[in-house]
């Protein structure tokens, strides 16, 4: 129609110039393949059941084959953003289309519980210099302060004498500790954590995606504590590192539903496993 007006795709600045995006490694924490060890470790048992009804159970049937972390792809998003001032909103341009990450989507790619933290509930993590004196610490991971969760990985497939429900308790840590939670590189369960999961039903409550996400975006978005935010990102996207926590992974799998053509560069047959599916 005469006159109509055209709907306006300018768009606000970049990090960084169409023909200037930088490559580099990113160190991520998360580890989505405690998923299927899980899977492995606890086959036919009521524990895994009891998991896969869950929140956490979403995280089960995510698509196998785009699991694999891939840095380049995440890197690409991250470089390719705009300057936005919402803290927990990450808009990437891909071709000639914005991308948003953003809480919702979070949510709707874990299936994780993404509402409002209870009231009283404090988000920073708490002291740990004497987690091996708190009782539920000490019930559930013993007397030793430097726990990894490598170890209990590794207690949870070789204690045939381990009681279901601790059992159960420190799957649900390690699926919050190493895989949605993740921020350092040799993951430790968390105290704060272990205390909550003393309850596991109101552990799987709890709005993790609410706390994964904001883990996530925290470290993708421009640093608030400097004079020149967007610069400082700039800077550290142009290390030869760049430390990811939370689950950088729902960004990839975004990536790939908004971008379908990116799932060709996967060197991997096509198919529609789960992760559920593996063995």
């Amino acid at each position: 129609m005469k006159g109509q007006k055209k709907p306006d795709k300018r768009l606000p600045p970049r990090l960084f110039a169409t023909d200037r995006f930088p490559t580099r490694r990113h160190n991520i924490f998360s580890k989505p393949d405690i998923l299927p060890f899980i899977q492995n470790v606890l086959k036919d048992t009521d524990e895994l059941q009891y998991i896969k009804n869950s929140c956490f159970g979403g995280l089960f049937d995510l698509p196998a084959r785009q699991c694999p972390v891939s840095c380049k792809i995440i890197h690409a998003f991250l470089t390719r953003q705009l300057i936005c001032e919402d803290r927990h909103t990450l808009w990437s341009v891909f071709g000639s289309d914005a991308v948003r990450f953003a809480l919702p989507e979070f949510g709707t790619i874990t299936g994780l519980p993404c509402g409002e933290f209870p009231a009283d509930y404090e988000t920073e993590l708490e002291d740990q210099s004497q987690a091996n004196k708190d009782p539920d610490w000490i019930r559930l991971i013993g007397k030793k302060k430097f726990v990894t969760n490598a170890d209990l990985k590794n207690r949870l497939a070789t204690d045939t004498k381990m009681p279901g429900r601790k059992k159960l308790q420190i799957a649900l840590i390690l699926i919050v500790d190493s895989v949605l939670i993740a921020h350092q590189q040799k993951t430790r369960p968390t105290l704060k954590y272990v205390k909550m999961v003393q309850d596991v039903d109101a552990f799987c409550q709890h709005p993790w995606g609410r706390e994964s996400f904001l883990k996530t975006i925290n470290c993708m978005k421009p640093p608030l504590d400097c004079e020149d935010p967007a610069g400082e990102l700039v800077k550290l996207l142009k290390q030869e590192t760049y430390r990811l926590q939370g689950f950088p992974l729902a960004l990839q799998l975004l990536a790939f539903q908004a971008v379908p053509q990116l799932q060709s560069l996967i060197p991997a047959p096509l198919d529609t496993l789960s992760i559920s599916d593996l063995e």
